[in-house]
């Protein structure tokens, strides 16, 4: 099955590839409210891509510090409260959909435990439809999903795909110079 098949299950919305850790879950889904809230503030945590507009003070030392710290601290609970998680997988995300590597749920799983970003301890667990096997992948669309949960998730897809394309046009200035 080709990514252009994919459309029953993705739509034709913006979708992209990334590695997170996913699995099938048993907890109880995430409160719709609480999962838009998370996927909003997910830039808060997420450390591997520099701040848009930087202050000014952060470059002092002494903020540097506090972030080393409060960094060592989110990843130190984190371990602590779920040191066994998924191992991260490639995953194509849309607004309607996921498309994950063939047996990574069981074929009658109705959650997904996503972790949005590394340093958060908790999942979203969010609803699926069953999966369909297809070659070497499994699609799934999301179940249960309201309006601004869906756009909530469209965003944050839009804002990784934003940093997919910057990581690939560094790459090609790196190689340039």
């Amino acid at each position: 099955m080709t990514t252009g098949e994919w459309d029953e299950y993705l739509g034709d919305d913006l979708r992209v590839t990334s590695a997170l850790s996913i699995g099938p879950s048993e907890r109880a889904l995430t409160d719709p409210g609480l999962a838009q809230r998370l996927i909003e503030s997910l830039d808060l945590f997420d450390d591997t891509h520099p701040r848009s507009i930087p202050h000014e003070d952060e470059s002092a030392p002494e903020i540097q510090r506090l972030e080393h710290k409060l960094d060592l601290l989110l990843h130190l609970v984190a371990e602590s409260l779920h040191p066994q998680r998924p191992d991260p997988v490639e995953v194509t995300l849309s607004r309607n959909g996921i498309v994950l590597p063939a047996e990574t749920v069981p074929e009658n799983c109705d959650r997904l435990e996503i972790y949005l970003s590394r340093l958060l301890p908790q999942p979203c667990v969010l609803g699926v439809e069953t999966p369909t096997t297809a070659g070497n992948v499994q699609l799934m669309r999301w179940a249960g999903m309201e309006g601004s949960l869906r756009e909530a998730l469209a965003r944050w897809i839009f804002r990784l795909h934003r940093r997919e394309i910057a990581d690939k046009r560094q790459k090609v200035d790196a190689s340039h110079n």
